[in-house]
């Protein structure tokens, strides 16, 4: 037989089944290890929300699960894994974040991301339900569980440039997120498509604020209560701190960064979005670093119908150096709202020929009607002109028939005088 319901264990453990079902489900019970542990919990109490094949084998339901039912694995990395739960407590389905180990260097980390990722409340962040310690003594986090896909999916499934100009407005999130971020004093530090999320009703909602940095720290280290210090130049596995193919020279070099690396990053996402595929790539995350160092990307195809004054937008925000580069991402926010509206963008130089190209085509209504009326002008000209010379050809008949009469008349006159 199948794995039951939670239902029906639950009137397995409240003996509200008759004996023969009892005595099958028994059987079946001691059989199933995940079953066995879904009645362990039922008999402290607990009321599970799902069935139990859907528990992860990892997963212990003791007092760590009183709360939360655990569903499945949505996202695992280099410090901790990421779980789709149900919270009992409050009726609704969350995304749990817990480490995949107990260490003290990692449990620091790991409170001081949620400490600022708690600190940012806007409509395209991530929001941050609660915070606590597992009985063991390992900390935890839950936030709103946003249903969608990572931006990098859906820019692999875009597979024209109409298609993928058309996510321009999901990149402006960012900006705005990112914007409203600095403003509050904290950097990302590891934007990039696998942590924007597309969500089912269309938002954007920037994610993992794990390697974030808060500016506002007292020293040029992040230091908040509970939490060590994060160095903007950690290793793992011999690799500089971060996503390279989006992160700024600065960052690759292990120097210190500050807003305008976010600027960067940015910028990068929106290289994808223009060309497809990401700034830089190569066989190895160290590969991608050094190449990230050794200069630009290549540069976007001008002529490949992708809009001058929108790589401009992106030149600028992935200037080599943070001067060249917006000055903040509300600046680039800006110019990109100007693109997307059909304004001018400051990054971008216009030569006379673009100026009137754009106003021809934001006045196209009326350089039509216009053109229509000098159409119409010109041609009631040309009818009044041949209007006018046949007038002036019939008076000038006219005028050369009176001549003649007038010398028939003075030849008949002198004939009769004499």
């Amino acid at each position: 037989m199948g794995c039951p319901d939670a239902n029906v264990l639950t009137a397995m453990v409240d003996h509200a089944l008759d004996p023969a079902a009892l005595s099958q489900l028994e059987v079946h019970v001691d059989s199933c290890e995940p079953c066995r542990k879904v009645v362990a919990l039922l008999a402290l109490g607990s009321q599970p929300t799902v069935t139990p094949r859907s528990v992860n084998p990892w997963a212990t339901l003791d007092a760590k699960t009183a709360r939360y039912a655990i569903a499945s694995v949505l996202g695992s990395g280099g410090m901790g894994r990421i779980l789709s739960a149900f919270d009992r407590q409050l009726n609704r389905t969350v995304a749990l974040k817990e480490l995949h180990e107990a260490r003290p260097d990692l449990e620091a980390r790991f409170r001081r991301e949620a400490l600022l990722t708690a600190r940012l409340e806007h409509p395209n962040i991530v929001s941050l339900h609660e915070a606590g310690t597992w009985p063991s003594g390992e900390p935890f986090y839950t936030m709103r569980l946003v249903s969608g896909r990572p931006l990098n999916q859906v820019l692999a499934e875009a597979k024209t440039f109409a298609e993928r100009i058309a996510l321009l407005p999901h990149v402006i999130a960012v900006a705005d997120a990112l914007a409203y971020a600095h403003q509050e004093g904290i950097i990302h530090r590891d934007l990039k498509p696998h942590n924007v999320m597309v969500g089912e009703f269309g938002e954007t909602v920037v994610i993992d604020w794990g390697l974030a940095k808060d500016l506002k720290a007292s020293s040029d280290e992040d230091s908040l209560p509970g939490a060590e210090p994060a160095s903007d130049m950690d290793t793992r596995a011999g690799e500089v701190i971060g996503t390279p193919a989006y992160m700024p020279p600065e960052q690759a070099a292990g120097e210190v960064v500050d807003a305008r690396a976010d600027v960067y990053a940015i910028g990068a996402i929106l290289y994808h979005l223009l060309a497809g595929h990401a700034p830089y790539s190569g066989k190895t995350g160290r590969a991608v670093v050094e190449a990230v160092r050794c200069g630009p990307p290549a540069p976007l195809d001008r002529r490949g119908g992708i809009p001058h004054d929108l790589i401009a937008i992106i030149e600028r925000a992935m200037g080599r150096e943070p001067e060249m580069r917006y000055a903040t991402a509300r600046e680039l926010r800006e110019d990109l709202r100007r693109f997307h509206s059909g304004q001018l963008v400051g990054a971008h130089r216009y030569t006379v020929g673009q100026l009137v190209r754009r106003w021809i085509g934001k006045h196209r209504t009326a350089v039509v009607v216009g053109a229509a009326a000098l159409v119409a002008l010109a041609a009631i000209a040309v009818i009044s002109i041949r209007q006018i010379v046949r007038e002036q050809r019939h008076a000038e008949a006219q005028r050369l028939l009176a001549v003649e009469h007038r010398a028939q008349a003075e030849d008949l006159t002198r004939f009769m005088l004499f």
